[in-house]
């Protein structure tokens, strides 16, 4: 075929116009390839980026997590967390700053991970000062103080309707103390308090509530129970926590162990903090804030982020927790200057003595036993020394007049009493003091000592305290309550202390003449709060962001 001049043009024109689109093409496919690069390479840095500032912020709210601690402890201002570690690279510090004037304390936090770059993040909190309680009760820190307690308190119902004040009114002062012995409880059960032992154990089981803190010095577990406040436990046993701490939408309710913990079908509405070397156990139920561990801890098959509600941090300088100390056990004696004056200290508060001999006891025990025909119009307060009488002070005989009326304040010193049925009132309608006092047999020995003729003593059948009456139990023995329907007003301060059935009781602190039980009692953290007008705690939570 013949090719004219005009077509070879032609055809060299579309092969110049075939290489430009080809190489439109492959620009098009460079660029294409390149940004596709870029796209890739940032978001691998994203994602890295994304991650960091995860963990940088984890370990912020760490920091946050241990200021809150701190001031659920009352440690609230001026606390300095300083380069903490949290294992994995991770660290954080924390200040906390108190404006007293404006009522604020700002927790400012700064983690880190790896080395990148800090997340910051500030909590402002009301700050709570207590205006100034009254100070501690002179008669005792608390309700009920015993050196040891032998037994569990069922059906123990504390009437606040019927006190003369409540608990959280004295600075120090708590439900429950026991130096020594374990706290048991169960259904029907309420602490008004706190609650205390320094050495025991406690088991909270179902229907058993505190409405205050739960100081514990050995294993706790809270098996379906429910404390209000917190539960601080630094003892290094593996506890359990099968109930509630805190309450919904409280500032309270965490949780400070020393050991390793199981959570079994529990609920916290605060932070668990665990500073054993132990694996917990994260096994069932919910942690409304963080949990924060020391060892390590493991699952039974949920996972840890949707039982923790808050954020999850090993902390491997995580302290132990401690309980506040109150005072050691007292000696209470009674040393008459004769058989018609009493201690100078008694005499002072305007109190006469009758010492109570031969014929005269009989109306303290047995079927003649009628106290209120030697009580019910005195025209001063009376104390009846009674020790020397065999039968002591004993209404269990059927004959006896089970009523105990009075007119005035009065003391009986005795080497034990056993109240069957009987009820004390006032016969004037004016409230009135009862001290039933067995002195310590060895004063000058550190602790009760309980020696013959001193002997246990018991309040039982029924027996009752109306409303104008204030008893103030002092006995180096044992006392035990041993009605279901029984109450009690007043204070309690014994060698040991044992419920053999329910008793209702209401507080109204006392203190007996020349002694001062409350002198060494520091403020607590939870229960009475600072008095002094300091700060006393954290109230709600004002703002949270992220500082630049």
């Amino acid at each position: 075929m013949l090719v004219t001049p005009a077509r070879r043009r032609s055809q060299a024109g579309d092969d110049g116009s075939v290489i430009v689109s080809v190489l439109i093409i492959m620009l098009v496919l460079s660029i294409g390839a390149l940004t596709l690069a870029v796209i890739v390479t940032n978001t691998a840095g994203v994602a890295v980026d994304s991650r960091t500032t995860s963990q940088s912020r984890a370990a912020a709210d760490a920091g946050l997590a241990e200021l809150v601690a701190s001031a659920a402890r009352g440690e609230v201002c001026d606390q300095v967390l300083t380069d903490v570690s949290l294992g994995a690279g991770s660290r954080f510090t924390a200040t906390s700053t108190c404006d007293d004037a404006l009522g604020l304390v700002t927790f400012e936090s700064e983690g880190s991970s790896n080395g990148n770059a800090p997340t910051t993040v500030r909590a402002v909190y009301e700050l709570e000062v207590d205006p100034g309680a009254e100070p501690p009760t002179a008669g005792g820190p608390g309700l009920f103080y015993t050196y040891g307690l032998t037994t569990r308190l069922n059906s123990y119902v504390f009437d606040d309707a019927n006190s003369e004040v409540g608990i959280d009114d004295y600075t120090g002062s708590a439900g429950v103390y026991a130096s020594t012995g374990n706290i048991a409880c169960g259904s029907g059960s309420v602490f008004p308090g706190d609650i205390y032992t320094k050495t025991g154990e406690l088991q909270l089981d179902s229907g058993c509530i505190v409405e205050g803190n739960a100081y514990i010095g050995s294993r706790a577990n809270v098996n379906g129970g429910r404390i209000e406040g917190s539960l601080i436990a630094p003892s290094t046993s593996a506890h359990t926590i099968a109930g509630t701490v805190g309450t919904a939408g409280g500032t309270e309710g965490n949780v400070f162990l020393g050991g390793t913990f199981t959570l079994n079908s529990g609920t916290v509405h605060g932070s668990v903090s665990a500073s054993g070397t132990g694996k917990s156990t994260l096994g069932s139920g919910t942690i409304h804030g963080n949990f924060t561990y020391k060892g390590s801890y493991g699952v039974w098959g949920t996972p840890a982020g949707t039982i923790v509600k808050g954020v999850v941090v090993k902390n491997t300088a995580l302290a132990n927790p401690t309980l506040p100390e109150i005072p050691a056990w007292q000696d209470v004696a009674f040393t008459p200057v004769n058989a018609t004056t009493p201690p100078a200290a008694w005499a002072a508060e305007g109190y006469q003595l009758t010492t109570v001999t031969g014929t005269a006891c009989n109306k303290w025990s047995g079927n003649t036993a009628d106290v209120t025909s030697v009580a019910s119009a005195l025209t001063s307060r009376m104390i009846f020394d009674i020790r020397a009488c065999s039968g002591n002070f004993d209404t269990n005989a059927g004959g006896a007049n089970k009523v105990v009326s009075i007119n005035k304040d009065i003391a009986v010193i005795t080497n034990r009493w056993f109240l069957s049925g009987t009820k004390f009132r006032s016969a004037d309608g004016q409230p009135h003091t009862v001290f039933l006092i067995t002195p310590d047999s060895q004063p000058t020995v550190a602790g009760p000592q309980c020696n013959s003729p001193a002997s246990d003593s018991q309040q039982l059948n029924d027996s009752t305290v109306d409303s104008k009456i204030a008893i103030y139990l002092y006995t180096p023995c044992l006392m035990k309550f041993n009605s279901g329907t029984a109450t009690f007003r007043g204070q309690v301060y014994s060698g040991k202390l044992e419920f053999g059935g329910g008793v209702r009781v209401s507080f109204a602190p006392r203190n007996i003449p020349g002694y001062d039980f409350g002198k060494d009692v520091e403020p607590w953290p939870g229960g009475g709060g600072g008095g002094d007008g300091s700060a006393s705690g954290i109230g709600a939570l004002l703002s949270l962001r992220d500082v630049p």
